[in-house]
């Protein structure tokens, strides 16, 4: 077995450095290119979010209710400047099962759920939990408001009342709960913030 002396192992590591300094700066440049549109991307996608669940307003004025920089919830105004709902980004305290699901939330003046859009269920199981954002399921929460909770489609089916009541996807009612306990909190947000008074 033939002896390493130290070029056999300086010679590979200072490879290796270069290697990574290369690259570590092409990402670096990368990131430098593609960073303003990404933010631009995703600005657009929260404002066209906002218009999904609130399509009755015209304009969105943001309010940081604390003054302390972040934007807590949108107003909705008509064009005549009057405000038509609320609309509130919220994450619940149930998780999906790939993780935390924020959920975009219109609220009109009277506390009725105008739309709900979930922001990314790309985390949630393909076929499954992802259908959350399938405009069937997304409708029942429109009209709705107080506490809602999440049942097996087989047991809204046996109640006469369906308030308040969010039939589950099927085979993914951890991702149900999860958007519900998002819309919950946004109406818990309504409510703290006087609603429509």
């Amino acid at each position: 077995m033939k002896k390493m002396n130290a070029k056999d192992i300086l010679i590979p590591a200072v490879s290796l450095f270069i290697i990574c300094v290369v690259a570590t700066a092409f990402l670096a440049l990368i990131n430098s290119i593609t960073k303003d549109k990404i933010k631009a991307n995703t600005l657009a996608k929260a404002a066209e979010s906002r218009q999904t669940v609130l399509a009755e307003a015209k304009d969105f004025k943001e309010v940081d209710k604390d003054n302390d920089g972040t934007v807590d919830y949108y107003e909705g105004v008509d064009a005549t400047g009057n405000v038509v709902g609320y609309v509130f980004d919220c994450t619940g305290e149930d998780k999906g099962y790939g993780g935390d699901v924020s959920v975009t939330v219109g609220i009109d003046t009277e506390g009725k759920i105008t739309g709900i859009q979930p922001d990314d269920v790309s985390n949630e199981t393909p076929g499954l939990g992802q259908n959350s954002n399938k405009s069937a399921w997304k409708a029942q929460f429109v009209g709705e408001s107080g506490d809602l909770t999440v049942v097996k489609s087989d047991k809204a089916a046996q109640d006469d009342t369906t308030d308040g009541k969010i039939n589950a996807i099927t085979s993914a009612t951890i991702t149900s709960k999860a958007v519900t306990s998002s819309v919950n909190e946004a109406l818990d947000m309504y409510d703290e913030i006087g609603g429509g008074k």
